[in-house]
């Protein structure tokens, strides 16, 4: 019987208060158990099957279930009668993988005002095509009725999109958790008032260097004084983040951008490194090596004692986590705990992957057949991995790490992340 959290995803700040609509919890049978999604703290919670049968009511018998259910009653997850206090979905698990995805990343149109050189998306001025309104809430309805509660709106740039409000009205409605990622550089006082009346879970900016200099060589002139007035702007409204990509120029300059961040009114900062995708493909200079990021992972530590915001960063390698006891093949998060969809409603494991794995349209296709029988899914699902990663004392912990670093580094889907650092089974005996 156990109960543990899966780490989010991505750290920006978060609402505070209670949940608005809806029941806090929902539950999602899996073929391990259960997952609960907990919608204030933003966390989905793994559950056997022993402690699934107890919250849906399966009699207890021993001190350890006794004591179990009287947690979840702490938690609130149960009531003071035992009832289950939770949204349940139909079951729909199946062995060896999740029935949905945790996250959908959505990217919300094509075109973006900006041409950043190290774009993963590949975006740039020019046509928008932005997602319509009815695509989103075929999106959404599906995500809820699947127990997929989070969705991450990108771009391309989101805020451009002529009706983005009215399309994300039904996640709201439906008490998914928001997350929008933007560059700022179109936010007015008009445009934060309206992106801070809404109950967006997180909002961030992204913020590529220390100083205009840097920051407008990635994003272009006049990028850094436009993303700081619309960061100066949200976070006088609203809790906000700023994300920083993390390039070879900004190794060694980490404190200076926490501080500027702090000044500038935001709540947090997290550094993720450039991947292999888009611009960064082809133009391979805004990437960073393992030693580079590892780097940046010190000064970052160091800075923290000099701002009062929290940093973050998230691991070398994108791995599993917690997650390695409910996936236990090789892989990453793509196709296994998350997936994209493209403004034109194509499902991908990861848009980092690129076209060659989309898997179908959304508009044509339910998420969840896509995310069952896709076959960009199932050629990830399919990999076996290597000796290497066999051998590997990591490999519990990482899955092998990201296939789309893996191909961009030349390697085949199941070779080694470049990133990942090797050490023998026999190292730890």
């Amino acid at each position: 019987m156990s109960e543990r959290r899966l780490p989010t995803l991505e750290v920006v700040p978060e609402w505070r208060g209670a949940t608005s609509v809806g029941l806090r919890y929902v539950l999602r049978p899996e073929h391990f158990g259960a997952l609960v999604y907990d919608r204030e703290t933003f966390q989905y919670m793994p559950f056997d099957r022993e402690a699934s049968a107890l919250l849906q009511g399966a009699p207890a018998e021993t001190a350890a279930q006794l004591a179990f259910l009287e947690g979840m009653r702490e938690e609130e997850l149960l009531d003071a009668s035992g009832a289950l206090q939770a949204r349940v979905v139909a079951d729909r698990s199946h062995p060896g993988r999740l029935s949905a995805p945790l996250t959908v990343y959505l990217g919300a149109t094509e075109g973006c005002n900006l041409a950043c050189t190290h774009c993963q998306a590949g975006s740039g001025p020019g046509p928008l095509e932005p997602v319509s309104p009815e695509l989103m809430a075929r999106l959404f309805q599906q995500q809820f009725e699947l127990g997929c509660m989070q969705v991450h709106v990108t771009g391309g740039e989101p805020l451009l999109h002529p009706e983005l409000f009215a399309g994300l009205e039904p996640a709201f409605a439906l008490g998914l958790n928001v997350m929008l990622t933007t560059n700022a550089t179109t936010i007015t006082p008009a445009l934060a008032d309206a992106l801070a009346e809404r109950p967006f879970r997180t909002l961030s900016v992204s913020l590529d260097g220390a100083d205009p200099a840097a920051h407008d060589a990635i994003r272009g002139e006049g990028a850094w004084a436009r993303a700081l007035r619309g960061l100066r702007l949200l976070a006088a409204r609203a809790p906000v983040g700023v994300t920083a990509t993390l390039t070879p120029d900004l190794v060694s300059r980490i404190g200076e951008l926490a501080r500027v961040c702090e000044e500038a009114g935001a709540a947090s900062l997290y550094l993720r490194p450039a991947l292999p995708a888009g611009r960064a493909l082809s133009d391979r200079r805004w990437l960073t090596d393992p030693a580079g990021f590892d780097a940046a992972a010190d000064a970052l530590d160091r800075a923290q004692a000099a701002v009062s915001i929290p940093l973050f960063r998230p691991s070398r390698v994108p791995h599993q986590q917690d997650s390695a006891r409910i996936l236990e093949s090789f892989g990453c998060v793509a196709g296994n705990l998350v997936c994209s969809v493209s403004p034109s409603g194509q499902v991908n494991p990861c848009a980092l992957l690129g076209p060659s794995f989309d898997s179908g349209s959304l508009a044509e296709q339910g998420l969840h057949a896509l995310w069952s029988q896709g076959e960009g899914f199932q050629r990830l699902r399919a990999l076996e991995g290597n000796p290497d990663c066999w051998s590997c004392k990591h490999y519990d912990y990482c899955g092998g790490g990201c296939r789309a670093r893996a191909l961009a580094a030349g390697r085949g889907l199941n070779d080694p992340d470049p990133w990942c650092h090797y050490e023998p089974l026999e190292a730890n005996a």
